[in-house]
Parts: C-alpha cells; sequence; structure tokens
C-alpha cells in the first residue's frame, strides 16, 4: 500500500474513533484493497450489501 494510501487509512480510522464508529475488519480491509487498486469501491460497496442481506446476489 502506498504510504498516501496508509495515511488516507488511518485519518479515516481517526476520524470515526472520534465519532465513536467502529469499523468492521472486513471494511478496513476492503480500504486496504480499494487503495492498492484490488478492488473497486463499487465492488467492495455490491459486497457489503450482499453480506448483510440488503442485496441478492
Amino acid at each position: 500500500m502506498s504510504e498516501s494510501g496508509k495515511r488516507a487509512i488511518e485519518y479515516t480510522l481517526a476520524t470515526q474513533a472520534i465519532e465513536n464508529i467502529i469499523p468492521s475488519t472486513e471494511a478496513v480491509s476492503m480500504c486496504e484493497e480499494i487503495s492498492d487498486g484490488h478492488l473497486s469501491a463499487d465492488a467492495a460497496v455490491a459486497a457489503i450489501l450482499i453480506a448483510h442481506g440488503l442485496k441478492s446476489r
């Protein structure tokens, strides 16, 4: 992961911590994959919707 990608994720996690929001391990992993260019944001959203039963395959 690039240094700017790491900083972006750290910033996001810090902001969420201030709001008492704790992202899942899966969400953090997806953010890392998006930052690395291995996953599109659209694919990540679709996977989350399917995982939580909000959308069917």
